[in-house]
């Protein structure tokens, strides 16, 4: 009955972690209940949050440190750890309610679903390898155009269902190349699984997490373990990290991407576009001549293009989402993380600043809202974004950003005891790759490809410049 238990306590479980309620990181904080400008006047088009359509010859965002595909491998991120079944935008959230179907853990069980025995339909006939499209180029897919995958999310625009699709092909790569071929069905699946997993926890802290919150903010976090969870609680996704600080990648979003050479689009369209201009909006097949190149995404110039800054700035096609991307009013994706963050009881970013940080590395008020014409109180997503606009020039997170991103990150992969930090604390990656002792994106494209996309500068994520 309502009201009688909690919602998700019977939920299934993981693999490995115990699917896990949302929780708080600061639960006697008091939380926001208005600010100004309010959510409508800052997610509109042509309001403060504007950041225009971006043609691909506008440079003026391009974020020299990050590149376009690390917005989408933060999307893929984010729906392996985070999955709330039951939230409805324009209920009160009861957060203590409200259960994370997917289990709080970088398990990549949005790409295993509940593996081959459970969901046999995921794979090959021997249990090992996953199914794709009769080609490779796509998907694996029903009559009605609808991906067969872990997670469906991972099909809902072109370029995470390309991403979902390389690593289905990088576990199968695996499996081809690391297994023991003698070895029984299941135990070679089991083993190719496990690489699979350390090597993509490895990008994660060793890639990823450096780019979005600076090397040197991961490198103290490591060292001092400053968040960690109490012994009697298993662990949860904090609501101050899912509902804003890992909402960040929507500034990054660009208006449109290339998908390889002489190939791209906008990722919705737009009021006045054509109407048979091409998009990238997901939930079909993808044809052989829309695929994507990953040099495109990742690795050096000039191929590569860059992410969008970190800023307050959000790219006109998010602000309008269209008809099949969202169910209804406020089609702003700025004004629906807005309004999330009401209905989640978040505290202001002012309230955490306090908590988080020493005075000197708050923001001001006029730091906060020059920009927005507003005054007091403010979002905590969007005094995040703002923090990394006023600190890092939106190279990077900083501030509460990076705490709020990099502590969950850590305590996830600390308390998962199937992480490689947590059962092999001193494992290094055993794949081929560019750099001694190091596994990079571009390295697992290269390995999963069998090509050579040139890596970034000398090297990757931790060597990116920190900025002053």
């Amino acid at each position: 009955m309502h009201g009688f238990e909690l919602r998700g306590l019977n939920a299934p479980s993981g693999n490995f972690a115990v699917s896990g309620r949302f929780g708080r990181m600061f639960p006697a904080a008091p939380c926001l209940q208005h600010f100004h400008p309010g959510p409508e006047a800052l997610g509109a088009v042509g309001g403060p949050m504007d950041g225009g359509l971006t043609p691909p010859g506008d440079t003026a965002q391009d974020n020299p440190r990050i590149r376009a595909g690390y917005t989408f491998l933060g999307q893929f991120i984010d729906h392996d750890i985070t999955l709330d079944a039951t939230s409805i935008l324009e209920r009160q959230i009861d957060v203590d309610a409200t259960h994370n179907f997917r289990t709080p853990a970088l398990e990549l069980d949005s790409l295993y679903g509940r593996g081959p025995d459970m969901q046999p339909y995921l794979y090959e006939p021997d249990g090992m390898r996953f199914m794709l499209s009769e080609d490779g180029s796509d998907l694996p897919r029903n009559r009605h155009g609808r991906a067969l995958i872990g997670d469906h999310r991972n099909d809902e625009n072109l370029v995470i269902s390309q991403l979902h699709l390389l690593f289905l092909k990088f576990h199968n790569r695996v499996v081809e190349t690391q297994t023991d071929p003698d070895a029984p069905a299941s135990e070679r699946f089991l083993a190719a699984q496990e690489i699979v997993r350390r090597h993509y926890q490895w990008i994660v802290l060793h890639e990823f997490l450096p780019r979005t919150v600076g090397k040197g903010v991961v490198e103290a976090l490591l060292a001092q373990n400053p968040f960690s969870y109490p012994p009697d609680v298993d662990p949860f996704i904090p609501v101050e990290f899912s509902v804003a600080g890992f909402r960040f990648g929507h500034s990054q979003v660009r208006s449109g991407y290339t998908l390889r050479e002489g190939v791209g689009g906008l990722l919705f369209p737009v009021p006045g576009a054509p109407a048979n201009a091409p998009d990238l909006r997901g939930f079909k097949p993808v044809p052989a001549e829309r695929t994507v190149d990953w040099a495109f995404f990742f690795g050096g110039e000039p191929q590569a293009q860059a992410g969008m800054m970190i800023d307050t700035k959000i790219a006109t096609p998010m602000l309008n989402l269209p008809d099949g991307v969202v169910p209804g009013a406020p089609r702003s994706v700025a004004a629906r993380n807005l309004q999330r963050g009401i209905d989640a009881r978040l505290p202001s970013g002012q309230v955490v600043a306090e908590v988080m940080l020493p005075p000197s590395e708050r923001l001001n008020n006029d730091q906060i809202w020059s920009a927005a014409g507003g005054h007091g109180p403010a979002p905590l997503w969007y005094y995040i974004l703002r923090e990394a606009e006023v600190m890092t020039g939106g190279t990077h997170l900083a501030g509460v950003g990076a705490q709020i991103v990099g502590r969950t990150f850590l305590a996830l992969l600390t308390h998962d005891p199937a992480s490689y930090l947590h059962a092999a604390p001193h494992w290094t990656p055993t794949l081929p790759r560019a750099e001694p002792g190091d596994f990079t994106i571009v390295d697992l494209i290269n390995f999963t490809e069998g090509r050579t996309v040139a890596q970034e500068g000398a090297a990757a994520a931790a060597r990116s410049p920190e900025p002053a």
